[in-house]
C-alpha cells in the first residue's frame, strides 16, 4: 500500500456507543502486526473529525495537533481517563497545562513505544499533503502508517462513533464497519462513571443553568455563578464534588439508546456485505471465533493462529454491574434501553 493509493484498501471502522469493550478490541487487533489499530482517533478530532471543504497541509496538521477546548480542560484539571495513553510530566514534550495534541493522546501511544518520534513523522508526511477533503486526508493518513508500520490494513475505532455513524458512510464510501454493540444497560452504568462523560454532564448543566458552557469555550462566563455551580466552574473545579456527583443511569441510558437507534438506521442503509454485527458477549464468550469473523469480514483471511490465541487471552468475562443498582433503577433503566435492546437482540433479549 502506498500512501496515495487511497482506494487500495477501503477501510475497516469499527463503530459503537462506547463503553461496550471497544478499546479492549483495539488492543486485541493491535497484537496482530498486519494491522494499524488506529484507536481513538476520530474521536479526538473533536469538535468535528470532518470540517467541511478542502484541508490544506497546514489545515489538516491543525486537525490533528490543537486540542479541543474540553479535553483541554480534562488535562488541565486532572480528570483521569483511562483511553488516554500519553502521560505528560517530566520528560515530555507536552503538559497538563499545554495540552495533548488529539493525534498524540490516544492513537500514537497506542502503535508505538516512541509516540512522541512517531508524532514528529507524522508532522513531515502531513507537511506534504496536497489540498483534499478531511475523509480524503484521513485515508492518506491512515496509508501512510501502514507502509510506516508494515501493515497490510488499517482498522480504525473510536468510542462513541456511532454519533457521527452518517458522517463516516458519507465520507468513506466503501469502507466496512463492524458493530460492536452490549448490552445497553451496562453501557449506561459505565456512562455514568467514566470521568470524561461525568465531566459532559457538568457542561451540560453548565449550559444549561449559565447559557453556556466554558467547557466547549462558548464565551465569558456570567460575573455571578450560582454557589452550587462554583465547584464545577474549570477556575473553582473542586475535584471531590466531581466524584461525588451523580450522573442518574436512566439520562445516560437514553443517552446510550439515542445512538443505537439512528446508528442502525444509517447501518441498515448500507449493503448487508460492508456490516458486521458484533456482540461483546459473543466477542468475550468466543474471542477466537469473533476474532476469525472480523478478519475474514475485512479480507484478512489468513488469521494468524499465534494472534488469535494471543489477543484471546484479553477477553474477560465480568459480572454486570447494573444489577448492582437499587430495583427502582434497574426498573427504570431497563425501561429506556428497551427498544434499542430488542433491535440489538431481537427474540433472545429478555427483561
Amino acid at each position: 500500500m502506498t500512501a496515495d493509493a487511497e482506494t487500495a484498501w477501503p477501510g475497516v471502522f469499527v463503530v459503537s456507543t462506547g463503553r461496550c469493550g471497544s478499546t479492549m478490541l483495539s488492543n486485541m487487533l493491535r497484537l496482530n502486526p498486519d494491522i494499524v489499530s488506529l484507536s481513538e482517533f476520530l474521536s479526538l478530532l473533536m469538535p468535528d473529525p470532518f470540517p467541511a471543504g478542502e484541508l490544506d497541509a497546514a489545515a489538516y496538521s491543525r486537525l490533528l495537533t490543537e486540542p479541543w477546548t474540553f479535553f483541554r480542560h480534562a488535562w488541565r484539571l486532572g480528570v483521569r481517563v483511562p483511553e488516554f495513553l500519553y502521560r505528560p510530566g517530566p520528560g515530555s514534550r507536552f503538559t497538563a497545562a499545554t495540552g495533548v495534541p488529539p493525534i498524540l493522546t490516544t492513537a500514537l501511544p497506542h502503535l508505538s513505544d516512541d509516540p512522541e518520534g512517531l508524532y514528529d513523522e507524522v508532522e513531515a508526511f502531513v507537511g506534504g499533503l496536497t489540498p483534499a477533503p478531511a475523509a480524503a486526508q484521513h485515508r492518506r493518513l491512515f496509508g501512510w502508517l501502514c507502509d510506516r508500520l508494515g501493515a497490510r490494513a488499517w482498522i480504525e475505532r473510536s468510542g462513541s462513533s456511532l454519533l457521527y455513524m452518517s458522517q463516516l458512510a458519507a465520507a468513506f464510501g466503501d469502507a466496512k464497519f463492524v458493530h460492536l454493540y452490549r448490552d445497553g444497560r451496562e453501557c449506561a452504568y459505565s456512562f455514568s462513571r467514566h470521568p470524561l462523560y461525568r465531566l459532559g454532564t457538568i457542561s451540560a448543566m453548565l449550559d444549561e443553568r449559565l447559557g453556556m458552557s466554558p467547557y466547549m469555550g462558548d464565551g465569558k462566563p456570567p460575573e455571578h455563578v450560582p454557589d452550587d455551580l462554583r465547584p464545577f466552574m474549570p477556575e473553582t473545579f473542586d475535584r471531590q464534588a466531581f466524584q461525588r456527583l451523580e450522573v442518574p443511569v436512566t439520562e445516560t441510558g437514553q443517552f446510550w439508546s439515542d445512538m443505537i437507534m439512528p446508528g442502525l438506521d444509517v447501518l441498515a442503509s448500507l449493503p448487508a456485505e460492508r456490516v458486521l454485527q458484533l456482540s461483546y458477549e459473543d466477542l468475550v464468550a468466543e474471542p477466537r471465533q469473533a476474532l476469525s469473523r472480523l478478519a475474514l469480514f475485512a479480507d484478512l483471511p489468513d488469521a494468524d493462529p499465534g494472534w488469535l490465541d494471543s489477543a484471546a487471552q484479553l477477553a474477560e468475562q465480568r459480572s454486570p454491574n447494573w444489577l448492582t443498582l437499587p430495583g427502582d433503577q434497574i426498573r427504570d433503566l431497563t425501561r429506556v434501553c428497551e427498544p434499542a435492546m430488542r433491535r440489538l437482540y431481537g427474540g433472545s433479549w429478555r427483561t
